[in-house]
C-alpha cells in the first residue's frame, strides 16, 4: 500500500504535462456534468410505489370496496418485492398503492402490476388506470386560467382538450391534473308523466338514443372504373337532432326525444372546486413532473409552451396565471447554497494565507476546492444521481482540503529548512525534486489515510433503508466523491504545482498570528506538562460529562425544510354538501389574505375529476404563498404568522386544521399512508369499533405535551338513501331486478346514453329525470317500473326507502381495515413525544380481541434509522481500527488514536445543547465527518512524536518538540473545518435547516477536539510510550518503536 501512494506521488512528479492535461479535462468534464445535473430542492424519498385509480362513479363506498378494492388487492397479491398494500375507498373511487422494496426499479414494478391486473375480476365497464410514474415531490407547477368572458364550463373544456393535449407533449411530464370547473356534457332530462301518457318506459327512451348514434361502413362498390368507399352517416351532431331522434311509433305517429324531455347542454356532478384571491370558481390544473427528471429542464420546456399557448393557440381572451413555479423555491435554495458555499471558500482560503503567509501555498490550497468540486459533479453525472440542498449544503471545503494543507505544508517546511542550510543563492540554484518527492511520498501517507478514513466514516449513511437512505445516501455520495476528488489531486497535482511555484525564496516569514498561537501554546502545555495526571483526569471527565449530556438532546427524524409557502388542510364535517364546503373556503381565504404577509391563497374543496386525491367535499386545502420573510414589515417568524393564522380559523367550529408545506405535505402523507405526519392505526373488521377505539386514543393523545393537529380520520359520517328491494314484491309484481335496478342508475344518478362529437371533443349524452322528480325519498318512491305484462309498477312497492349513515372513507392495509389518528409533533423531539404517548395508550386503551395497532409515519422512519446506525457505527470504526492498523502495523498507536473520537463527540453534542438543536439524522451525519477529521488530527501527532524518537531525543523533548512543530497544521485544519461551516451555520436562507445541525456538530467538535490533540492527546501517548517504548534504564527498545 505505501509502495503503491509513493508510486503515485514520483509519477506525478516525472510527468507534469499529463497531470495538468487530465487537469484541464476534468475541469471541462466538470463544467458539462454540473449543467446536466438535475439540482431540485428536496430528495425524493418514497419508495418505489404503484398506485391504480380506479373510478366507478355514484356507487358508495362500501360497494367499491367491495367489488373492485378487494378484488384488486387480491390481484396484487402475488406482486413479487412489495411491502404493503394500501388502499382508499370512497364514495365513487378506489386508489389502490402496491409499495415496494428498496432499489426495485420502477418499470419492473409497473409491469408487474400491468401483468397481474388483468387476473382482477371487476364490474362490466370498470377499468383500473394506473397512475404515470411521480413521487410526491413532483407538483412542479400550478395555474388557474382566466377570461372575462367565458363561463367556468367552457374553461373547463378548454382545459381538458386544448391545454392538456399539449402540456403533456413537454418532455418530463409524467400527469396534468384539472382541478375545479365544470365538466360539459348533454342532458335529456326525462319527464315522468309524458312517459306515463305516451306508454313509453324510461329504458326504450334510452335505448332509442343509444342506437341512433352510429356511422356505419359499408365496404367498397366500383362505379365506373373508380372503388367508391361506403359510409352510413348517423352521428348526432347537434342538440337539435338529438331532439329529433324517434323514440317510437305510436298509429303512424312518431314520437320524438322532445316530446318526452328537455334537451339541454348540462354537467357532470361537481367533485370539487378551486378558488383564487377574490375569485371563487377557477379552472386549475396541477402539472406533475416524472421521477427522476431534471426539474430544471422541465420547468423551462413547459414555460415555453405555456407562453405559446397564451400566444397563439387559446383564444385571445383566456390566459394560463401560474400560481405555483416549483422553481422559485429551487432558485432560492439554490441561492442559499451557492451563498455558503462562496462564503466558505473565501473564508478557508483567507485562514490558509494567514497562517501560511505566503501566496503560493495559498493559490495551491484553493485551486483543490473547486475541483473537488467539479470532481463530484462528474461521478453524480455517471451515477445518474441529481444534487438536492441537503447534498449540497453539507460539502465542508474544511474537511476537504486539509489534506491538501498538510502537503503543502510539510513541501514548505522542508524547503525552508533546506534553504536556511545551504543559503538561499544555492537554494535557488539547486534541484529541489528529490527533496520535494521524498516529503510529499512522506506526507501522502498521512493524508491517504486519513481520506480513507473519513470516507469509511460515511459507510453508516450509505446503509440507510427507505426514506432517510434516499435522503441522505445523496448525501453521503456527494461529501465521498469530492473527498476522492481532493484525495487524487493532493496526491498528484499538490506536489506538481509546489514543484512549479516554489523554486526560489521559499522562507517562512514571521507571522505574528502563528508565532504567537506557537508561544502560548507551548506555554500552556509546559503547564499541563508540568502536572500531567491531573490535566489527564480532568479531560478524561469533561469528555465523560460531555457524552452524558448526549441523553438530554431530543430526537427527531428531520429538520423541516421551511419551503417558503404554508399549506392549510381543513377538515370539515364529513356529510356537509359541496355548497356549504365551497362557501366555508370562500369565507376563509379571505381570512388569510387579510394578512399582509400572505402574497396569494388557492383554496381547493373536494377533489379533482380524475380521482388522482382520494377525499370528498369534506377537505378543504390551501396554499397560502407567502412574501419572503426579510419583506415582512410585521417582524414575525413563519412559526408565529402560522400561530395568528391558526387563532384566526379558531372561529370555524367542528373544523380540525392541519398546517403543513406543499412538498412536505405530499411526503408526509406518502409516508404515513394517511393525511398527517404520524398515524396511529387501529386494524380491525367492524369500522364502528374502530372508529371507537381511534376516539379513545385521540383522547389519550391530547393530554401530551407536544402534540398538534390530532384528529380522528373519520370513517363514517356518509348520510345514505338506501332502496332495498324486496325478492316477494318483485315476484308478485312480475319485475326483473335488472330493470329496477338500472331505472334507479339511470332516473337519480344520470347514465350516458352514447356521446356527441364536436370535432376532435366528445361530450357524453346523459340521460336522467328532471330534478323535480328526484328530489326526495317521496318523489323516488313514485319511479314508475315496467313490469313483464306492460303494467307499470312503483318503486315504493318493490323497495323498502330508507335513510342510514354508513362508511365515508375505507383505509385498508395489508387486506385489513383501519381506522386512523393523525398528529404531528411541535415544539418537541419527536422520539420522547412519542414514547410517551406510546406508554399512555398502552396503559388506558384495551384493544378487544382481533384488533390491533401499528404506529406508522415519520416516527417509523426514525427508529429505523436510528436502529440502524447503531448496528453500523461500531462496524465503521471497527473499520477505521483496521485501516490504523495498516498505518501504523500495530495496535496500541492504532487504539491511541481512536481517543480522539469520544472528546469531538462530546464538543459536537455539547454545541447541539447551547444551540437548541435536536439530534436530527442530518446531525448523526455531523458527528460521522466529524470523526473523521480528529482521527486525522491523531494521525498526525503519533508520527511527529515517533519521528522525533527516531532522531533520538528524549521522549518528552520529542513531545514537546512535536506540539511545538505541529501547532500550525493542527490549528490550521481545525480552523478550516469550522470557519468553513460558519456560514452554513448561521444562514437562514430557504434550506439552511438540514445544514444547521450538521455545520454545528462539526464546528463544537472541532473546536473541542483541537485543545485535546494539542494539550492532553501529547501527554497520554507520553504516558504510554514511556512504559512501551523505553526499558527499565531509560534505553529505547529498537523493536518496539
Amino acid at each position: 500500500m505505501h509502495k503503491f501512494i509513493d508510486n503515485i506521488v514520483a509519477f506525478s512528479l516525472k510527468n507534469k504535462f499529463f497531470v495538468f492535461f487530465c487537469t484541464v479535462i476534468a475541469i471541462i468534464a466538470g463544467v458539462v456534468s454540473f449543467r446536466h445535473t438535475p439540482i431540485d430542492a428536496f430528495p425524493d424519498v418514497t419508495n418505489t410505489k404503484v398506485t391504480i385509480i380506479t373510478q366507478w362513479p355514484g356507487r358508495s363506498a362500501e360497494e367499491v370496496e367491495k367489488f373492485i378494492t378487494i378484488p384488486v388487492e387480491i390481484a396484487m397479491n402475488s406482486v413479487q418485492k412489495k411491502t404493503d398494500i394500501r388502499s382508499t375507498t370512497l364514495f365513487g373511487l378506489s386508489v389502490i398503492n402496491v409499495l415496494f422494496e428498496d432499489h426495485v426499479d420502477d418499470f419492473v414494478a409497473r409491469q408487474q402490476v400491468y401483468n397481474l391486473l388483468n387476473d382482477a375480476d371487476l364490474p362490466e365497464g370498470v377499468t383500473p388506470e394506473v397512475q404515470p410514474l411521480y413521487g410526491p415531490t413532483g407538483e412542479i407547477y400550478r395555474y388557474t386560467l382566466r377570461s372575462d368572458k367565458r363561463s367556468v364550463r367552457e374553461l373547463k373544456t378548454i382545459q381538458d382538450w386544448v391545454i392538456d393535449r399539449n402540456l403533456r407533449a413537454v418532455s418530463g411530464v409524467a400527469d396534468i391534473v384539472s382541478f375545479g370547473g365544470e365538466v360539459k356534457t348533454c342532458e335529456v332530462s326525462v319527464n315522468p308523466n309524458q312517459l306515463i301518457n305516451y306508454g313509453i318506459t324510461s329504458l326504450e327512451l334510452y335505448d332509442a338514443i343509444s342506437k341512433s348514434n352510429i356511422n356505419v361502413g359499408g365496404d367498397v362498390i366500383t362505379k365506373s372504373s373508380q372503388a367508391y368507399v361506403v359510409r352510413g352517416i348517423g352521428l348526432i351532431n347537434d342538440l337539435e337532432e338529438l331532439r329529433n331522434i324517434v323514440v317510437k311509433n305510436i298509429n303512424g305517429t312518431p314520437i320524438l326525444v322532445r316530446n318526452l324531455a328537455d334537451v339541454r347542454e348540462s354537467c357532470l356532478p361537481r367533485l370539487g372546486q378551486v378558488g383564487r384571491m377574490d375569485e371563487d370558481d377557477v379552472v386549475e390544473g396541477i402539472v406533475v413532473m416524472r421521477k427522476g427528471e431534471n426539474p430544471g429542464e422541465v420547468i423551462s420546456g413547459l414555460k415555453m409552451k405555456i407562453d405559446e399557448l397564451n400566444e397563439s393557440i387559446l383564444p385571445t381572451d383566456v390566459k394560463i396565471v401560474p400560481f405555483y413555479d416549483r422553481e422559485d423555491l429551487v432558485d432560492l435554495a439554490v441561492h442559499t447554497v451557492t451563498h455558503n458555499l462562496v462564503e466558505g471558500i473565501l473564508l478557508v482560503t483567507f485562514i490558509v494565507f494567514i497562517f501560511m503567509a505566503d501566496w503560493r501555498t495559498t493559490v495551491v490550497v484553493a485551486v483543490i476546492i473547486p475541483l473537488s468540486l467539479l470532481f463530484a459533479f462528474i461521478c453524480l453525472h455517471v451515477m445518474g444521481m441529481s444534487a438536492n440542498l441537503l447534498s449540497m449544503g453539507a460539502i465542508d471545503f474544511g474537511i476537504i482540503i486539509d489534506g491538501a494543507v498538510v502537503m503543502v505544508e510539510g513541501i514548505f517546511v522542508a524547503l525552508d529548512r533546506k534553504a536556511r542550510e545551504v543559503g538561499m543563492p544555492v537554494f535557488n540554484r539547486m534541484s529541489k525534486m528529490g527533496l520535494i518527492r521524498n516529503t510529499a511520498k512522506e506526507k501522502a501517507k498521512a493524508v491517504f489515510f486519513s481520506k480513507l478514513i473519513i470516507i469509511t466514516a460515511l459507510i453508516p449513511i450509505f446503509s440507510f433503508q427507505k426514506v432517510e437512505g434516499k435522503m441522505f445516501s445523496p448525501l453521503a455520495y456527494t461529501l465521498g466523491f469530492a473527498l476522492l476528488g481532493a484525495l487524487i489531486f493532493t496526491l498528484t497535482l499538490v506536489p506538481v504545482m509546489s514543484s512549479i511555484l516554489l523554486r526560489k525564496n521559499v522562507s517562512e516569514k514571521s507571522n505574528f498570528l502563528v508565532s504567537f498561537i506557537r508561544e502560548k501554546s507551548s506555554a500552556l502545555f509546559a503547564i499541563f506538562h508540568a502536572h500531567r495526571k491531573l490535566s489527564i483526569g480532568l479531560a478524561s471527565l469533561v469528555g465523560g460529562a460531555g457524552l452524558f449530556l448526549y441523553s438530554f438532546l431530543g430526537m427527531e427524524f428531520l429538520p423541516q425544510l421551511n419551503e417558503g409557502a404554508i399549506y392549510i388542510r381543513a377538515t370539515l364535517p364529513q356529510s356537509i354538501s359541496l355548497d356549504e364546503s365551497v362557501s366555508l373556503a370562500n369565507r376563509m381565504r379571505r381570512e388569510m389574505l387579510a394578512f399582509p404577509e400572505v402574497k396569494q391563497v388557492l383554496s381547493q374543496t373536494g377533489r379533482p375529476n380524475d380521482g388522482t386525491d382520494a377525499t370528498g367535499f369534506y377537505n378543504v386545502e390551501f396554499h397560502v404563498d407567502i412574501y419572503p420573510e426579510k419583506e415582512w414589515e410585521s417582524g414575525l417568524s413563519k412559526e408565529q404568522l402560522i400561530e395568528k393564522m391558526q387563532s384566526a380559523l379558531a372561529l370555524y367550529p367542528g373544523t380540525d386544521f392541519n398546517f403543513s408545506q406543499p412538498i412536505t405535505d405530499n411526503v408526509e402523507e406518502a409516508a404515513s399512508g394517511v393525511k398527517g405526519s404520524i398515524a396511529v392505526k387501529v386494524f380491525g373488521k367492524d369500522l364502528y369499533e374502530a372508529e371507537k377505539l381511534a376516539v379513545q386514543i385521540n383522547k389519550v393523545l391530547g393530554t401530551v405535551a407536544g402534540i398538534e393537529d390530532l384528529g380522528v380520520i373519520r370513517n363514517i359520517g356518509q348520510p345514505e338513501l338506501r332502496i332495498e328491494l324486496n325478492e316477494k314484491q318483485l315476484a308478485r309484481y312480475g319485475v326483473s331486478k335488472e330493470n329496477v335496478q338500472s331505472i334507479i342508475e339511470m332516473a337519480i344518478g344520470g347514465k350516458s346514453a352514447s356521446l356527441l362529437y364536436e370535432d376532435e371533443r366528445k361530450f357524453n349524452i346523459m340521460v336522467r329525470y328532471n330534478e323535480e322528480f328526484r328530489q326526495n325519498e317521496e318523489q323516488i318512491g313514485k319511479i314508475l317500473v315496467p313490469a313483464m305484462d306492460g303494467a307499470m309498477i312503483p318503486i315504493k312497492e318493490l323497495a323498502d326507502i330508507r335513510t342510514i349513515t354508513g362508511p365515508l372513507l375505507i383505509f385498508r392495509d395489508s387486506h385489513t381495515r383501519f381506522c386512523a389518528v393523525k398528529f404531528s409533533v411541535r415544539g418537541r423531539a419527536m422520539g420522547s413525544a412519542v414514547a410517551e404517548a406510546q406508554k399512555k395508550v398502552e396503559a388506558s386503551v384495551h384493544l378487544p380481541d382481533g384488533y390491533t395497532l401499528k404506529w406508522t409515519g415519520d416516527f417509523e422512519n426514525q427508529q429505523r434509522a436510528s436502529k440502524r446506525l447503531a448496528q453500523v457505527v461500531p462496524v465503521s470504526i471497527a473499520i477505521i481500527f483496521v485501516i490504523l492498523f495498516i498505518l501504523f502495523s500495530n495496535a496500541r498507536d492504532a487504539g491511541l488514536v481512536l481517543l480522539n473520537v469520544p472528546f469531538a463527540a462530546a464538543g459536537g453534542i455539547i454545541a447541539l445543547l447551547i444551540t437548541h438543536f435536536n439530534f436530527s439524522i442530518s446531525a448523526g451525519i455531523g458527528f460521522i465527518a466529524l470523526f473523521g477529521i480528529c482521527i486525522q488530527n491523531g494521525v498526525i501527532m503519533i508520527s511527529g512524536i515517533k519521528s522525533n524518537v527516531h532522531s533520538h531525543m528524549s521522549l518528552a523533548e520529542a513531545v514537546k518538540s512535536t506540539v511545538h512543530s505541529r501547532v500550525r497544521p493542527v490549528v490550521m485544519t481545525a480552523a478550516m473545518a469550522a470557519i468553513g461551516l460558519m456560514p452554513a451555520a448561521m444562514s437562514h436562507g430557504i434550506g439552511s435547516e438540514s445544514q444547521r445541525p450538521l455545520a454545528i456538530v462539526i464546528i463544537g467538535g472541532v473546536l473541542c477536539d483541537t485543545f485535546f490533540t494539542l494539550f492532553i492527546f501529547p501527554l497520554i501517548v507520553e504516558a504510554i510510550y514511556g512504559k512501551t517504548l523505553f526499558d527499565k534504564d531509560g534505553k529505547l527498545r529498537q523493536r518496539r518503536v
